[in-house]
C-alpha cells in the first residue's frame, strides 16, 4: 500500500512510512518481487515500484497454477511409492488368507478384530514378543461388553517383561487364564470361531497370517480346547510375580492365544508379538 500511495520508494523510505523494521521491509519486498507484484533494481538504495495489476495478476495466477501442478505430481509420486509398501492384508480385504509383515500393522489389526468380536476370543501366548505396543487396553473394553477372553500361556513367558507387569491386571479385568506346562505349538488368536490371527516365526522374520475361514477357525478352536483342558488355571491373588501352585507356571502375552477360565484381567497382549 505504501508503494501504491507514494509511488517508487527505497527500502528505508518504506520502513519510515510503514514504521516497520527495515529487515521486515526487505523480507516483504523480496516476497512481493518473487510473486511479480513489485519490481526494483538490485543493490543498496534501489527503489521499488508496483507492477501494474493487468500485468502482475495473470503472472501470479500462472505461477500458482504451476506450483499446484508440481504439488499434484509430487502427491501422485508419493502415492505410488506408498502403494508398494502397503501390506497385502490391507489391500485385499476379501481374500481368505492375508499376510501381514509389519508388527505395527498386526497390532492395529488385532485391536480391530478384538473390537469386532461378539462372543469369544481364544489366544495361545508364547514368545518371542515383537509387539510394538505395551499391554492391551482394548481388551478391557471388550470384557466390559461381555466378550469372553481365554488365554493359554506357555510357562516360560510368565516372567517376560512383556507379560509380567500386565498379567495381574488382565486377570483382574476378567480374562480367563491357564498355564501350559510345556511347549505350545505356536501363537494363535481365534475370534468368534470365524477369524484366525497366527504369527509365524521363520528365522529372524515374523509374518502373521490373517485367515477368514470358519471351518479352519473351528478346527483350531478344538485344538485350543484340547490344550486348555490339560492346563492349570492361573489366578493372581497378590501383586507379586504370579506363581501357580505345585510348580505349574502360567504366562500371557501381547496378542497370543486365549484360554478358558473366567479370571479377571485388564490390558491384554497382541498377537503381533
Amino acid at each position: 500500500m505504501a508503494l501504491i500511495r507514494n509511488g517508487p520508494l527505497g527500502a528505508s523510505a518504506i520502513a519510515s512510512v510503514t514504521r516497520l523494521r527495515r529487515s521486515n521491509v526487505y523480507h516483504a519486498l523480496d516476497s512481493l518481487a518473487e510473486k511479480g507484484l513489485v519490481e526494483g533494481a538490485t543493490g543498496y538504495g534501489s527503489r521499488f515500484s508496483v507492477v501494474p495489476a493487468k500485468q502482475a495478476l495473470p503472472s501470479l495466477i500462472a505461477r500458482e497454477k504451476q506450483a499446484l501442478a508440481e504439488r499434484e505430481r509430487l502427491a501422485a509420486k508419493i502415492v505410488d511409492q506408498l502403494s508398494t509398501l502397503e501390506e497385502p492384508g490391507d489391500t485385499s480385504p476379501g481374500e481368505v488368507v492375508q499376510i501381514i509383515r509389519s508388527p505395527r500393522s498386526v497390532a492395529e489389526r488385532f485391536d480391530r478384530l478384538q473390537l469386532e468380536a461378539e462372543r469369544e476370543i481364544l489366544m495361545i501366548v508364547k514368545g518371542p514378543f515383537l509387539n510394538p505396543r505395551k499391554g492391551n487396553p482394548t481388551q478391557q473394553k471388550i470384557l466390559r461388553r461381555g466378550v469372553r477372553v481365554r488365554s493359554l500361556y506357555e510357562r516360560e513367558v510368565l516372567d517376560d517383561p512383556e507379560i509380567a507387569p500386565y498379567l495381574e491386571g488382565w486377570i483382574a479385568a476378567g480374562e480367563e487364564a491357564r498355564v501350559y506346562d510345556g511347549k505350545l505349538p505356536h501363537k494363535l488368536v481365534v475370534f468368534d470361531q470365524q477369524v484366525v490371527l497366527a504369527p509365524l516365526v521363520t528365522g529372524d522374520q515374523t509374518k502373521t497370517l490373517l485367515i477368514r475361514h470358519a471351518q479352519l477357525a473351528e478346527s483350531l478352536s478344538l485344538g485350543f480346547q484340547f490344550l486348555w483342558e490339560r492346563s492349570q488355571p492361573l489366578r493372581v491373588t497378590s501383586r507379586k510375580k504370579p506363581r501357580p501352585p505345585n510348580g505349574s507356571r502360567s504366562g500371557a502375552k501381547n496378542g497370543d492365544a486365549p484360554s478358558s477360565s473366567r479370571n479377571d484381567r485388564q490390558n491384554h497382549k497382541s498377537p503381533a508379538a
